[in-house]
């Protein structure tokens, strides 16, 4: 676990994109993945796929994914457009 602390966090990102290529999933799907996804559960998810060794591990994968995201309700583009509480007040009192 110290040796995976150690690496950087770009080495870690290319390792976790370079290991999905090889189960079939694209490029720009695997980018998107990396960026919108903490390390620390793909790494966990990548572990668990390679522990229970299914058929189609893209599949696996991904639907392990999609149970994470759902039980974590991590979605990036809700809370993009949440505005900062107060900023619009400010404004118009000066």
């Amino acid at each position: 676990m110290e040796l995976q602390k150690k690496e950087t966090h770009y080495v870690r990102k290319k390792r976790i994109q370079s290991t999905l290529c090889t189960w079939g999933i694209g490029v720009g799907l695997t980018k998107r993945i990396t960026y919108r996804y903490p390390l620390n559960l793909l790494e966990k998810l990548i572990e668990e796929n390679e522990k229970r060794q299914p058929k189609d591990p893209a599949n696996y994968f991904l639907n392990g994914l999609k149970r994470s995201r759902i039980e974590h309700r991590s979605n990036r583009k809700f809370n993009r457009k949440r505005k900062p509480i107060g900023d619009d007040n400010r404004m118009h009192r000066m």
